[in-house]
C-alpha cells in the first residue's frame, strides 16, 4: 500500500515569503508605535509632534500633512503644523483624516493615483493619531496644573504680605495704646504716688489721716506698677530689638511665685518678624493663664525649629488643669484660647490644648515658617 507523500496540507514558498512579509510589516507598524510613543515622551509637545508628523507623512506615503490643535494654555488662536506640501492642490485625496472626537485634527493627503491605504496602515495611524492626543491632553493638563500652581504661590504670596500687614497694624495700635498709657494714665498716676508720699510725709505721723494717705499712696504704686507691666506687655521692646526669645525669657524672668523652666531655641530670633510676634503673643496669653486661673508652681516654656520647616512652642504647668476652663468664671481664659486659636490661624498654624500627663495644662502651638528664617 503506497502512502500519499504530496505536500498540500504543506506551506509553499510564495506562501512562506508572504507570512514573513506580513510579520515583517507588523513588527515594522510596531516599531513605527514605539518610536513614536518614545519621542512624545521625551520632548515637548510641539516639538515632538513636528517630527511625529514628518514621520507620520512618510509612513503614510504624503506628500502633505498638517496636524491642528488648540493651543496648551491661554486663548490663542489654534495652532497648525505642516510637513511637506500638496503637489496637485484640488485633486489630491485624503489618504488618512482623525476621527472628529479628537482634540487634535490629523490630515495626510497625497495623489489619488498612489498606493491604496491598507487596513492595518491605517490601523497603525489611528493608534499614533491616539498617541498624539493623548501626549497633548497630558501636556495641556500639566500646563493648567503649572498655572493653577503659579496662581496658588501668588496667592500665598499675597496672602503672606497682607498676613504681615495685618500682624503690622495691629503691632503699631498696641504700640500706639503703649504710649498714651505711658504718657497719660501712667504720668497720672506716678504723679498721684509721689503727691500722696510727699503729703503723707509732711503731716507726719501723728495725724489722724496718716494710715489712710499711707494706703492711698500704696495704691497708687501698685497702680503706676501695674500700668508699667501693661505696657511693656502691650509692646515689649525686646521683641524690636533682640526677637522672640528674648522677650520671652525677659517676660519669664519677671514671674514670682513659680518655679520657670525656660527653653527657648536662639534661632527663634531669626524667625519671620509675624511669625516671633504671633508666637510671643501666643506664649503671653498662655503665660498669663497660667499666673491667673491655673494655680500652679511650675511652668515650662519650650520654644523651638524642627527640621520640617515649622515653628513650635509649648507651655506646660502643673496647676488645676484644662477642665477648669469650662468653669463660667473662665470665660475670659476661653476667649484668650481663641484669641490663640486665631492669631496661629494667620500664619496657616494650629494650637492643641491638652491635659498635662501629670496633671495641669498642655498647650501646643505650630506654625510653617517661610523658607527665609531671617528677620523681615
Amino acid at each position: 500500500m503506497e502512502h500519499d507523500t504530496s505536500t498540500t496540507h504543506s506551506p509553499g514558498v510564495a506562501e512562506l515569503r508572504a507570512l514573513y512579509r506580513a510579520a515583517e510589516a507588523r513588527a515594522a507598524r510596531l516599531r513605527f508605535i514605539i518610536e513614536v510613543q518614545n519621542l512624545l515622551d521625551a520632548a515637548a509637545f510641539e516639538t515632538a509632534a513636528q517630527e511625529v508628523l514628518s514621520r507620520l507623512a512618510d509612513f503614510a506615503g504624503a506628500s502633505y500633512a498638517r496636524l491642528g490643535f488648540p493651543p496648551l494654555q491661554g486663548t490663542a488662536p489654534p495652532m497648525q503644523l505642516t510637513v511637506g506640501k500638496s503637489t496637485n492642490p484640488g485633486h489630491d485625496g485624503i489618504l488618512f483624516a482623525s476621527q472628529a472626537g479628537s482634540n487634535l485634527r490629523l490630515m495626510l493627503i497625497g495623489s489619488p493615483g498612489g498606493r491604496a491605504m491598507d487596513p492595518d496602515d491605517r490601523q497603525t495611524l489611528e493608534v499614533v493619531a491616539g498617541q498624539l492626543d493623548d501626549a497633548y491632553n497630558l501636556n495641556r493638563q500639566a500646563a493648567e496644573n503649572q498655572a493653577l500652581l503659579g496662581d496658588l504661590q501668588r496667592q500665598r504670596s499675597e496672602l503672606a504680605a497682607l498676613v504681615a500687614q495685618l500682624i503690622q497694624a495691629q503691632e503699631q495700635e498696641r504700640q500706639r495704646v503703649a504710649l498714651d498709657l505711658h504718657d497719660g494714665s501712667a504720668q497720672l498716676a506716678a504723679g498721684l504716688s509721689y503727691r500722696l508720699q510727699d503729703l503723707a510725709a509732711r503731716i507726719g505721723e501723728a495725724h489722724v489721716l496718716k494710715s489712710e494717705i499711707d494706703q492711698l499712696a500704696a495704691l497708687a504704686r501698685h497702680s503706676v506698677a501695674d500700668l508699667r507691666a501693661a505696657i511693656a506687655d502691650l509692646r515689649p521692646p525686646e521683641l524690636d530689638d533682640l526677637g522672640v526669645a528674648a522677650a520671652l525669657r525677659t517676660r519669664l524672668d519677671a514671674i514670682d511665685g513659680l518655679e520657670v523652666i525656660a527653653d527657648l531655641d536662639a534661632a527663634s530670633d531669626r524667625w519671620p518678624t509675624s511669625t516671633g510676634i504671633i508666637f510671643y503673643r501666643v506664649a503671653q496669653e498662655a503665660i498669663t493663664n497660667v499666673i491667673k486661673h491655673a494655680e500652679a508652681s511650675r511652668l515650662v516654656v519650650r520654644l523651638f525649629e524642627d527640621g520640617k520647616g515649622e515653628a513650635h512652642l509649648e507651655v506646660i504647668d502643673d496647676g488645676k488643669g484644662i477642665g477648669e476652663l469650662r468653669h463660667p468664671q473662665m470665660r475670659g481664659g476661653q476667649l484668650g484660647i481663641v484669641g490663640m486659636r486665631e492669631r496661629l490661624a494667620l500664619l496657616g498654624g494650629r494650637i492643641e490644648i491638652d491635659a498635662g500627663s501629670s496633671g495641669g495644662t498642655h498647650v501646643r502651638a505650630a506654625a510653617p515658617l517661610a523658607q527665609d528664617t531671617t528677620s523681615e
